[in-house]
């Protein structure tokens, strides 16, 4: 990611963000620490979703788990159309936790 990238965190729930939230707090401030970089983030919850997603360098999705898999896939149909990159919570906080490479090694086997 390059300094001052545009970052979008999508949650598909509707909840109401508590104090340490995963997707407010926890993954800004892992992937700020991680690359020491200075990283702008919108949020986005429930059926959100922007159509011109241009402005992003990465979007990082939640599990899902209050959507369908449709939705989910046309989600990541549309980030791939506009050449966007889009991953997971898990991924980044795999990532973030140096436990990327191992989790994809298990995965292997």
């Amino acid at each position: 990611l390059p300094s001052n990238a545009n970052i979008l965190i999508a949650e598909s729930c509707t909840h109401h963000p508590v104090e340490d939230d995963i997707a407010r707090v926890k993954i800004p401030n892992m992937l700020k620490e991680k690359t020491g970089k200075n990283l702008n983030f919108e949020f986005i919850r429930g059926h959100k979703f922007p159509s011109d997603l241009s402005k992003y360098n990465l979007i990082i999705h939640c599990g899902g788990c209050m959507t369908n898999r449709r939705e989910i896939l046309y989600r990541i149909y549309r980030a791939n159309q506009q050449n966007v990159a889009i991953t997971n919570y898990g991924v980044v906080i795999a990532y973030c936790k140096n436990i990327l490479d191992r989790s994809i090694n298990i995965l292997k086997k």
